[in-house]
């Protein structure tokens, strides 16, 4: 029994600087029965992290719904695999940059990228289609961290080659000190050569006779001690796998890149800017093409890139699940920057670097194809039997620490969570704290804000006494032109025109296209096509969609994930698709809240009851926690991606008219038709609306979690868009049904004329948002007449409007087109160049 009193306060120091607070040095010293050296205290800080062990949300985490047929992949990889047809699948995941992002926007959103993308590609996946979840502040700062961390997606993305389809972005003033930044990147592997992180494939049997050789040799192996031949010989023993690194070279970025990301931030935070790495796209390119090109000619037993915690993560945990020991030489690691000390190589987190195994009888084949595509590579350890995560430095060894510590006897933590009760009175009602500053699309101010003024709460008011819209119009009648010309409601092309959204030439519907739809849709690539029994070459597409809802998981944290989940799911149905699986991006603040704590148990079932009732397992995921500056969590944001597959894609419908659509068409009209379940006024919600948190500074009243005939009304949309082929088809969202139906008539450049129930709906019914169900657009009467005679036994459906040509005659003008077009189009570049204009406030 490890004595703890040998436990020094400079050694305790040391400790926290790696990562481990008082408990944690005390239990790991005594499950190695002894002191640890510095590069054991760097390893363990890094690994039993938050961002690698999960070690305060897995008790949660497996709880959720992960299984059913068409998942061939499930958690514990780099990726999640789908099957989307008899013979391939789609790898994909979603994964933070918080961090790094908002101490070095650029590089930090850059390098997110690269890793998501690293994630896929080390499965045996080739990348097709990427999205980013971004969250935002207000305020100069986080204007510049808008604009750069859009370059960094942008150019990183653009230059490796992958499209990036669709995203979502969004402001609160509680996101101002901590952004968040989640990529998500999905790929095309074939089903049987799905590649896993492992070190060995030796079974259970050829494995016991190597590891009693070794036990004779454990007691010598001890840090500080010189490797001896005869260590060697156990250490990298001949016949065992070798560890070859390839791509770029290990430099100081990226070290305590882990640590720092379990950590919160305190009010300042330029000292942690060396904890960010730097990015090279070409670099990851070609490290893509060569680790395809090694898996597809089946050279390498396993394969994992230098993540979070680089060459440490990528070591231990490949051994972890190889039930196996590894020995690296620090020596042998390729290095750029110069004396560099052993722990500073282990926690490296430098960009574009691949960690494989090898049998020995491969070795020469893969040094001749990496050099083949010119990449840097080096030998540098082997796999054994000893269980233990051995590293060698100036010929001593300064690792020896048991593998098992590392990856399964990490401290589970189970918080105290706040009572259910408790919580929910609390947040009855969440305030916009900036609400009382004015954003009117002219002020050139540093103090301008994403809300509108004070004076707009007495239109608050009317909508809330249910004023009808044609009354609400004739009072208000600028109201609509600002709220659409309001950052947080315009057009989001400033953003997403810097990302390349048609390479490789796949791409069916995407922001930034020519045309576009609910969820980002991309075709299968031709080899993975299948042939129909008449002989022709399948449509078969995969749809994705992301984001979350995190207003209505403040109030609810249960059913406002599950209504997250809904919602993108909903994205993706809209575009014609059947959604096959999840994968999550749990975004919140420190787990020792118990607060903190209930809102991820109720985040994480209230997802789980949608993914277990409506089919959509959990694949992948990460979580990011401490996401709060000096005490101030953000808002509880559990982002979440979807999967899903498009059996047509010549029938995808869009979210908005193409460009001149009317002047190739025969019809001057698109009708225009409301969808939804029968009860879905009831359980939606205009007081936990975007409207009311811009005019009247508040939410309250979440909407209710309903999946009664959810299954029902999918099925509607999917035959709608199979059989009738509707031009547009988009679920209700963000300004609810009236608000979806000027962004519709927004993108679509064409005027919006209303039938005469919606100008006497009332605007709390219209701006409601939560269950609305689609918005069904068809541009002949023929189909529009078909859709209505259809039997929709507990739906609702309703006309609501048409689009027209935006020289048509129109009775009642909603606005003045031309005036809130120019802005809707520029307000949200106009906010973010203003600011940044302005002196820079201080991190």
């Amino acid at each position: 029994m490890f004595d703890t009193s040998l436990i020094t306060k400079e050694f305790l120091t040391q400790a926290i600087q790696f990562g481990l607070n008082e408990e944690e040095l005390k239990t790991f010293c005594k499950q190695l029965g002894r002191l640890p050296s510095s590069e054991e205290l760097a390893v363990c800080g890094a690994l039993w992290s938050e961002h690698c062990s999960y070690k305060s949300s897995r008790v949660h985490l497996k709880r959720f719904h992960t299984e059913e047929p068409w998942v061939i992949q499930g958690p514990g990889e780099n990726a999640g695999v789908v099957a989307i047809n008899k013979n391939y699948g789609i790898a994909f995941k979603m994964e933070s940059h918080n961090h790094p992002s908002y101490l070095e926007p650029y590089q930090g959103a850059a390098t997110g990228v690269g890793g998501i993308l690293r994630d896929i590609f080390c499965m045996g996946a080739y990348p097709i289609a990427s999205l980013n979840c971004l969250r935002f502040g207000e305020g100069t700062w986080n204007a510049r961290l808008i604009r750069d961390t859009v370059r960094g997606i942008g150019d990183y993305g653009n230059s490796v080659g992958v499209p990036t389809v669709t995203g979502d972005i969004s402001f609160h003033h509680n996101y101002s000190k901590n952004i968040l930044v989640n990529a998500f990147n999905a790929g095309i592997i074939h089903k049987d050569k799905i590649f896993r992180g492992i070190l060995s494939e030796a079974s259970e049997e050829q494995i016991v006779p190597l590891k009693k050789k070794a036990e004779q040799v454990l007691p010598k192996i001890k840090v500080t001690n010189e490797v001896t031949p005869e260590l060697n010989e156990i250490l990298f023993p001949e016949k065992e796998n070798v560890l070859i690194y390839f791509g770029s070279a290990t430099g100081r970025d990226g070290v305590h890149g882990a640590t720092m990301s379990s950590s919160e931030f305190s009010g300042t935070g330029a000292a942690l800017k060396p904890t960010v790495q730097v990015g090279d796209p070409f670099a990851e390119k070609v490290l893509l093409e060569a680790t395809l090109s090694l898996i597809e000619k089946k050279l390498t037993v396993g394969l994992q890139d230098m993540g979070a915690a680089g060459l440490t993560s990528s070591s231990v945990e490949m051994a972890g699940r190889s039930g196996c020991g590894v020995a690296i030489d620090l020596n042998k690691v390729p290095q750029r920057a110069s004396n560099m000390q052993a722990w500073e190589i282990l926690l490296s987190e430098s960009q574009e670097r691949m960690l494989c195994a090898v049998s020995p009888n491969n070795i020469d084949a893969v040094l001749n194809e990496l050099e083949k595509f010119n990449i840097s590579y080096a030998v540098v350890g082997k796999v054994n039997y000893t269980g233990l995560f051995t590293c060698i430095f100036d010929n001593k060894i300064v690792t020896a620490t048991p593998v098992s510590i590392l990856v399964e006897d990490i401290p589970r933590y189970e918080w105290p969570i706040q009572n259910k009760e408790e919580y929910l009175n609390n947040h009855k009602v969440i305030k916009n704290e900036t609400c009382e500053n004015s954003w009117d699309g002219e002020t050139h101010s540093k103090n301008l804000s994403l809300s509108l003024n004070a004076e707009n709460k007495e239109a608050h008011k009317d909508i809330l006494s249910n004023l009808n819209l044609e009354n609400f119009i004739e009072k208000y009648p600028k109201l609509i032109s600002k709220l659409y010309s309001h950052p947080t409601n315009a057009s989001r092309s400033p953003v997403y025109h810097n990302y390349c959204s048609t390479v490789q030439g796949n791409t069916i519907a995407a922001v930034g296209s020519l045309q576009s739809a609910s969820a980002g849709v991309v075709r299968l690539p031709e080899y993975a096509q299948e042939v129909d029994s008449q002989g022709n070459k399948t449509k078969t597409g995969a749809a994705i969609a992301g984001g979350c809802e995190e207003r209505w998981v403040e109030l609810n944290p249960f059913d406002g994930s599950g209504l997250s989940a809904l919602k993108i799911a909903r994205k993706v149905i809209a575009s014609g698709a059947v959604p096959l699986a999840m994968t999550d991006c749990l975004n919140f603040g420190s787990p020792r809240s118990p607060e903190v704590m209930r809102q991820i148990s109720d985040a994480v079932d209230g997802i789980n009851i949608v993914a277990k009732q409506l089919h959509i397992p959990i694949v992948s995921g990460n979580v990011s926690l401490n996401n709060q500056t000096s005490g101030r969590p953000i808002p509880p944001t559990p982002m979440l991606g979807i999967v899903g597959r498009v059996d047509d894609f010549s029938k995808v419908p869009l979210d908005s008219l193409p460009h001149r659509f009317f002047e190739k068409s025969n019809e001057k009209s698109v009708f225009l038709y409301h969808i939804s379940i029968k009860d879905a006024f009831e359980n939606s919600s205009y007081e936990a609306s975007q409207t009311a948190w811009l005019l009247g500074g508040e939410n309250s009243n979440c909407p209710k979690l309903v999946l009664t005939n959810e299954k029902e009304l999918w099925q509607c949309i999917l035959n709608t868009i199979q059989k009738l082929s509707p031009k547009i088809t988009v679920p209700v969202g963000h300004g609810g049904l009236i608000g979806s139906l000027i962004s519709l008539s927004l993108k679509s450049k064409s005027s919006l004329d209303l039938s005469s129930q919606i100008w006497k709906t009332s605007t709390k019914t219209l701006f409601a948002e939560g269950n609305m169900g689609f918005i069904v657009g068809f541009d002949s009467k023929e189909k529009a007449d078909i859709f209505m005679n259809q039997e929709f036994l507990n739906l609702n459906v309703n006309k609501i409007a048409e689009l027209k040509h935006k020289d048509s005659e129109i009775s009642m003008p909603l606005f003045n087109f031309d005036n809130v077009y120019a802005k809707y189009s520029q307000s949200l570049k106009q906010y973010f160049e203003t600011l940044s204009c302005a002196d820079k406030e201080t991190i």
